[in-house]
């Protein structure tokens, strides 16, 4: 009798098993493309919710003999879910299945008639940016004779004269700052290194801070007993083994931002607002863009639509035809 020919998405008799294949893929994403481990942890998880989904609903196949009807299924049951959270897993399922029929281990990729529920465009919230005298405000708060003080300032300066990202911030080591040539080089997404430069206010704080503040921070490191491989990042923790967290710094800009009324300010706000006080002095965008570290230039536009309200005032008051012009010379 003859046999049936193999289904399109039969796995070819040399392929991996479904648990080394996913991780050659891991290991793909890794080394080879480079990507971040938080796009690694995400991806893994996005294929233990797949895989868990197959089981729940009652498939003897693994995710490596899954049909297409399979995924659009799976599809369909995260439909509720963000368009944030859908992106990830269409971004995950249509890489998985084309690296696994590029390299051999499928005779056919099986993301390719994948389909993603139709959405409307995300709405363009317009971000809150923070005037440059409310940023004056906001450096003036902490104390300036206190460990902490110094502290909290330089990460301040940090922020809005670099632009870096908050994990950009923690993250950096002192072997990686030079306060005296304004430099510092930090690590971005996808472990991509690149330097930013800095003002000389954020300069002086930074030597300020790297003469007396970082070297009482080691001692109450070395006092809580805590691993010496934590000591090279610029903000250590006294509390944690490595650099300071995320929700400490986020509590400390919140607490100054309250301070000086504009509680809407996060510390990626402060990034937002380097970049659009930039672009309203008359900055590039493709300058910004480096300073910035986005890889494509169409990110970095969201800081023009800033600008547009700012225009419209301005045209309103300096223009014959404005409002605004009408009333004062009236």
């Amino acid at each position: 009798m003859a046999q049936n020919p193999p289904h399109n998405y039969e796995i070819q008799e040399e392929a991996l098993s479904p648990e080394q294949a996913l991780e050659a893929y891991l290991f793909h994403l890794r080394h080879e493309r480079g990507l971040s481990a938080s796009t690694q942890i995400a991806a893994a998880q996005v294929q233990r919710t797949w895989e868990s989904w197959l089981l729940k609903n009652g498939h003897r196949r693994n995710w490596m003999q899954a049909t297409p009807q399979d995924l659009q299924g799976f599809l369909q049951s995260r439909s509720h879910l963000s368009d944030q959270t859908t992106g990830v897993a269409a971004w995950h399922l249509r890489g998985l299945y084309s690296w696994l029929q590029r390299e051999g281990h499928a005779l056919a990729n099986l993301a390719l008639s994948m389909e993603t529920q139709s959405r409307s465009p995300r709405s363009t919230r317009v971000r809150y940016i923070p005037t440059p005298h409310e940023i004056h405000t906001l450096l003036q708060l902490p104390d300036q004779t206190s460990v902490r003080g110094i502290q909290d300032r330089l990460m301040l300066e940090m922020l809005y004269a670099t632009g870096v990202r908050a994990m950009e911030l923690l993250s950096m080591e002192t072997r990686g700052v030079w306060p005296r040539e304004r430099r510092a080089s930090v690590q971005g997404k996808g472990g991509k290194e690149r330097l930013v430069v800095m003002n000389d206010n954020a300069a002086k704080w930074l030597q300020l801070y790297l003469r007396s503040v970082h070297p009482m921070l080691i001692r109450r490191r070395r006092f809580e007993r805590l691993p010496a491989k934590g000591d090279k990042y610029l903000f250590p923790s006294i509390k944690t083994e490595g650099a300071m967290t995320y929700s400490v710094l986020r509590r400390r800009v919140k607490k100054y931002a309250i301070e000086a009324g504009i509680p809407l300010l996060t510390a990626h706000g402060l990034r937002h607002a380097f970049a659009t006080h930039l672009y309203q002095g008359g900055a590039d965008l493709r300058s910004i863009q480096l300073l910035l570290g986005h890889e494509h230039l169409s990110t970095t536009t969201i800081y023009t639509h800033t600008l547009t309200q700012h225009l419209k005032d301005l045209v309103e008051r300096h223009h014959p035809r404005g409002s605004k012009y009408r009333q004062t010379s009236a």
